[in-house]
């Protein structure tokens, strides 16, 4: 198994294939209303949808940098947090979770084609390397999908 091998497998495991570690991003949300993934624990904190547009838009961000594009590609007009409320009908769980999985398969992609050659280059604009960069949004997936548990936990405990 070669180390582009090994971090399309990290990639998958950390997103939606099974692995030994338990849920992974999508084990995380499957099965959520959208009332579930807009519920917030406090006051200025975010919710769970809130942090599936957030991993959708570190995917784009990695991607970009994989692919030499200029920012301001991403699918919604801001960065990193972007607000997201049940009550707000012209916003939709079900549509943001697609938005997650595009762009996760357009990144699978990317890395796929990135020359293996380049992975210990820096890339554009930081102070890492493409390998770096591609590890870390699957540990940005996994520490979301532990974030996504707790809340949802949480959520179970809180009173009405």
């Amino acid at each position: 198994m070669t180390d582009k091998d090994v971090m399309i497998r990290q990639l998958e495991q950390a997103f939606d294939k099974r692995s030994w570690h338990g849920p992974n991003l999508m084990g995380s949300i499957r099965g959520l209303s959208e009332e579930q993934a807009g519920w917030r624990p406090g006051e200025g904190r975010h919710n769970i949808w809130e942090v599936v547009v957030h991993a959708a838009y570190w995917k784009y961000a990695v991607l970009r940098k994989l692919t030499n594009n200029p920012r301001g590609q991403f699918s919604l007009k801001g960065s990193n947090w972007f607000a997201r409320r049940p009550d707000d009908g012209s916003l939709s769980f079900k549509n943001d979770v697609g938005r997650l999985r595009d762009y996760h398969s357009q990144l699978l992609s990317a890395v796929r084609a990135h020359p293996a050659s380049a992975l210990d280059k820096i890339a554009p604009g930081k102070k890492d390397t493409y390998r770096d960069i591609i590890i870390g949004v699957a540990a940005h997936d996994l520490y979301h999908a532990g974030q996504i548990q707790l809340l949802k936990r949480l959520q179970q405990t809180a009173p009405d």
